[in-house]
């Protein structure tokens, strides 16, 4: 995920999925905001880079897939609604979001180079002599810092575990020592280049944060009426069994004519929902005694019934019908 200086905030761990995102842009558009929106996700994140107000760059990290641009934008409009997340907003100086962008979007002039293979006086010297607008990033396997770069001067440190930029080198040295360090170095373009587009301007956010949420919300829908729709089925299969084992018992006492007489008593009832229902059932169970007495003893008439009640209670609570 992204390593990046929090600077000034001006919003941390705020839902997602309660803030109106494009009027969270136009205000930051308006105010010449310059910094990052910073959405975390449950596997993913996602970053708005402003310069003075324009929307220069816009990513989303998720594993080892990286979006840009518009499907970056599409992107974390689908996690907000899907999977709700926090929004943090940070404020950086331009110099400072123009070497973030580097980090993001730069041009990769050295990548995983060993540390004790390269001259690093002489590294140093050219970045110094090329006027490297970007980003320096040393780095172990758990290990990582980054030295910001304006013009081949360096503008500050950034490392694992601190808020914000730092004068002092000594930790970033202390990672340069470590067995197995690496380096990269991306540049970026300048400032002004940066300020030539502005995805503010290039794409609706309105109009995509009302689709969004509009097709999210007939998602929801489409889950719920399925999930409706299985429930239903699921509970007529249960009372097709519980209806079966009626059945069975009404033959094991009646004979053959006991069947029959489940079937009418359901008609009488309205179906087999009416196991669902204590008077329901308790008029089923009055119509199938009073149309048995004939058919059988009174003792096994009263076995049944019992019977029949105990599976009908049985049956209806693993339902959670009380």
């Amino acid at each position: 995920m992204f390593l990046l200086p929090k600077g000034n905030p001006l919003h941390e761990n705020i839902p997602a999925v309660k803030t109106d995102i494009p009027e969270l842009l136009g205000k930051l558009k308006s105010d010449r905001f310059s910094g990052y929106a910073n959405f975390v996700f449950p596997a993913s994140v996602g970053i708005l880079l402003f310069e003075s107000g324009k929307l220069v760059s816009v990513m989303l990290e998720e594993g080892e897939k990286k979006l840009s641009g518009f499907e970056a934008i599409a992107a974390i409009f689908n996690q907000i609604f899907a999977a709700g997340g926090s929004l943090n907003v940070y404020k950086l100086s331009n110099d400072l979001t123009m070497c973030v962008h580097a980090l993001l979007h730069g041009e990769m002039l050295y990548k995983g180079q060993e540390l004790k293979l390269i001259d690093v006086k002489g590294l140093l010297e050219k970045l110094k002599a090329n006027r490297l607008n970007g980003c320096l990033r040393i780095y172990t396997t758990d290990k990582t810092a980054l030295i910001f770069y304006k013009d081949g001067a360096p503008l500050g440190f950034f490392h694992d575990g601190c808020q914000d930029i730092e004068t002092s080198a000594s930790e970033s040295q202390k990672i340069a020592g470590l067995p197995g360090a690496k380096i990269d170095v991306l540049s970026t373009k300048s400032a002004d280049e940066l300020m030539q587009h502005d995805l503010l301007e290039m794409v609706n956010f309105d109009k995509l944060w009302e689709s969004t949420a509009s097709k999210q919300a007939a998602n929801l829908d489409r889950i719920k009426q399925e999930a409706e729709e299985r429930d239903k089925k699921q509970l007529d299969n249960k009372l097709k069994g519980l209806e079966a084992d009626i059945r069975e018992l009404a033959a094991a006492y009646v004979g053959k004519l006991g069947q029959t007489l489940v079937e009418k008593e359901l008609q009488e009832q309205g179906g087999r929902n009416c196991f669902l229902d204590r008077k329901g059932a308790a008029n089923f169970l009055l119509g199938i005694e009073k149309s048995a007495k004939l058919l059988t003893s009174l003792s096994k008439l009263n076995e049944m019934l019992n019977l029949m009640k105990s599976e009908i209670a049985s049956k209806t609570k693993e339902l959670g019908v009380k």
